[in-house]
């Protein structure tokens, strides 16, 4: 039930979709010009407004208006703009001014929280279309997903909207807006969510854990061992969302200290087995073939098991991230079959990204997977608005938090800003974040390529593979040392610095090899005819434990890819696919390793340093490595690793600026004896081989033991 409590007085504010082209330096700009298509990309000077900025205001229709700015006579993207577009006569990019129509009301959002004690309030304008009528308060429709009675004040004359609810139960809260003005006409719905939660949720220390539903669990249990054979790797395991909302009901991801679960994709996918690059078969098990744009894969579940998962989750404060295909379709897609004579797909399917006529550093945008999997051209405005419009459903349907985007670089970074301008302006306005992370594919100097996507328009973050190669070959592979290592963490900060990015580092995914199994010196490059065993000696598991220590001491939402929290065996895709263990399945050393890594997962959930602090580098000399994070509290945690094969006493410098509180610390890892550090001086530290310790303040209270 909502409460209206009209306030009458005398003049409503309307929309204003007049643009204005803005340009904003230091100064040192003599001339500033925009070259649009509203002109017959004729130039139209700016005018300087004040030293270092200068605008023009313009008269366009509703629709997008590509243009450059030339400073100086040089032609350049306008920085403050969000939209891009290619110009179709050389494929540069251009900037895209959209223009709104503004003749229908809309409904602006300014604020939603709530407390931890379930308190929600609401500041939102209610917006006259250009020349319209004003509010008609009882019309104003507004929504909480858990049914809870809204009290609402509204004012026609001002349009501002007032809205409260109490006794939110804990959990997640999304509220939709609508309302009519006095001539009939209807805003579309403003949508946003928020948290009630004891503490306060950021994405800059999440925990995220990496679902491939097919190989987790199924509705009735465990799917491995027997459901696992090597030479049907390539096939369906049986995974479905039943058996992953067990695993979240039964506390899996509690226990790890997760807060943040991306799962596969689950629009529905192609039946059959179709042939891979390699030579073998695969089914569409890991979703990444879709043939809808909006049912669920069946071999999953359907609409009500999505709508499960996401409340199990939910209740637990756990968000919830899915995996998003914006780059092709299969061939059995409806828009393939619709659309393929209407300019959406790049038409060259003998194009398979890395083969000899397209390599990929040649044909990245254009190139298809396989001869079955028609890549899209982001170029058209149709598909831009269908694929925008397909992912954001996803997330309004099933109340999500979060997308990850698959292969980012494949559909071009115009692809990207159009994706991310809608999520910010539909999905969350305000409230609660909704968190957009990237895969772009790298190696080891991949900054570049992956910063292309960051900054104020781009992507909230994107995975860290210059550090997940760099612990490869720090720990995995013992070919780089601590110096190399921290050079390699220290550049990813340079490179993401300014850009408001939450990167998330991690050890490992589906697309490449299992750490443990390079650890532990396997053959990884065979995965149908020669898969790695699961080792048996414990050093490749102490290893994948100093790895995770780092990784999830590290700034940002790290990952945890499923298995890499027990110690799972596998060689490249698919073998790194492989059906988790659980319970009797695992071996004494999976079990001890899992143990470790929920220690970890806990600590970094516990202590608010080691989610939010500062990064000190306090070590990195030969296999010695050390860091602290910092807030400044007194309560910083102090990570050491031994990455070496024979064990090793320690001295680690402490900078008098580390505040350490009574100094008082113990390693939650090893369950150690606590240690006294003290700034200024050089404390000793014992390591066994490959040893990691992760030191907190001894009174820290949470429970960190199961």
């Amino acid at each position: 039930m909502i409460t209206l409590l009209p306030l009458l007085l005398a003049c409503a504010p309307q929309r204003d979709c007049s643009p204005t082209v803005w340009f904003v330096d230091d100064g040192s700009a003599g001339r500033v010009e925009v070259v649009g298509a509203w002109s017959g990309f004729a130039t139209e000077p700016l005018e300087p407004v004040e030293p270092g900025a200068w605008a023009l205001g313009l008269d366009l229709p509703p629709g997008d208006h590509p243009y450059w700015l030339l400073v100086d006579g040089a032609r350049t993207l306008d920085l403050l703009q969000p939209l891009l577009d290619h110009d179709p006569g050389t494929g540069q990019e251009r900037s895209l001014l959209r223009v709104e129509d503004c003749s229908d009301p809309a409904i602006e959002l300014e604020q939603v929280q709530a407390t931890a004690h379930g308190e929600l309030t609401v500041q939102a304008r209610f917006l006259r279309g250009q020349g319209g009528a004003r509010l008609d308060p009882s019309t104003l429709r507004a929504e909480l997903s858990g049914g809870q009675p809204l009290t609402a004040t509204a004012s026609p004359s001002t349009g501002r909207l007032a809205l409260t609810a109490t006794g939110l139960p804990p959990g997640k809260h999304t509220i939709r807006l609508s309302a009519q003005d006095r001539d009939g006409r209807t805003t579309q719905i403003a949508r946003a969510a928020t948290w009630v939660e004891d503490d306060p949720f950021s994405w800059d220390g999440a925990l995220v854990y990496q679902v491939v539903i097919d190989r987790f669990a199924d509705q009735d249990g465990p799917i491995a061992p027997q459901g696992w054979q090597p030479d049907r790797i390539g096939s369906r395991m049986g995974g479905d969302l039943a058996g992953l909302t067990a695993q979240v009901q039964a506390g899996w991801f509690d226990a790890l200290g997760v807060s943040a679960l991306w799962i596969s994709p689950l629009a529905r996918v192609a039946p059959g087995a179709w042939p891979g690059n390699d030579g073998h078969d695969y089914e569409g098990y890991h979703g990444y073939w879709p043939v809808s744009a909006d049912q669920v894969e069946p071999a999953f579940g359907d609409e009500a098991s999505v709508h499960a998962l996401v409340a199990a989750a939910h209740a637990r404060g756990i968000r919830v991230i899915l995996d998003v295909v914006p780059n092709h379709v299969h061939q059995d897609h409806p828009y393939r079959q619709a659309f393929q004579d209407q300019g959406w797909f790049h038409e060259d399917p003998d194009c398979v990204c890395g083969s000899e006529v397209c390599p990929w550093s040649e044909a990245m945008e254009t190139c298809w997977f396989t001869p079955y999997l028609p890549d899209l051209d982001w170029d058209q405005p149709a598909v831009v608005q269908a694929m925008t419009a397909d992912t954001l459903a996803w997330a309004t349907r099933y109340d999500l938090d979060g997308f990850r985007v698959d292969a980012v670089p494949m559909v071009s970074r115009v692809a990207v800003r159009h994706l991310v301008q809608a999520v910010r302006t539909e999905l969350a306005p305000a409230g609660a974040p909704f968190y957009l992370v990237g895969e772009t594919f790298t190696g080891t100097q991949g900054w570049a390529d992956i910063r292309k996507n960051l900054g104020p328009h781009g992507l909230d973050g994107q995975f860290d593979f210059p550090v997940m190669w760099g612990l490869r070959e720090l720990l995995a592979w013992e070919s780089g040392d601590a110096a190399a290592f921290e050079d390699i963490l220290a550049e990813s900060e340079d490179q993401w610095a300014g850009s408001g990015a939450v990167m998330a580092p991690f050890v490992g995914n589906h697309d490449v090899s299992r750490f443990l199994s390079e650890a532990a010196g396997d053959e990884t490059g065979d995965p149908w005819g020669a898969p790695p065993p699961q080792p048996e000696d414990a050093a490749p598991y102490d290893k994948l434990v100093a790895a995770q220590a780092i990784v999830l001491s590290l700034p940002g939402a790290p990952v945890i890819y499923q298995g890499d929290e027990l110690g799972l065996a596998g060689a490249t895709d698919p073998d790194s696919r492989r059906p988790m263990p659980w319970g009797a399945a695992l071996s004494a050393l999976q079990a001890q390793t899992l143990e470790r890594v929920r220690l970890l997962g806990r600590a970094r959930a516990c202590l608010p340093a080691l989610r939010t602090g500062a990064r000190v580098p306090l070590l990195a000399e030969g296999p010695g490595y050390a860091h602290a994070r910092d807030l400044g509290d007194g309560r910083p945690a102090v990570l050491v690793v031994n990455a070496s094969a024979t064990e090793r006493r320690l001295s680690i410098p402490l900078p008098p600026t580390l505040d350490l509180g009574d100094g008082a610390y113990v390693d939650v890892l090893d369950g150690g004896a606590p240690a006294v550090l003290v700034p200024g001086d050089r404390p000793s530290v014992h390591l066994p081989a490959w040893g990691a310790r992760l030191y907190l303040p001894a009174d820290t209270t949470c429970d960190l033991v199961d």
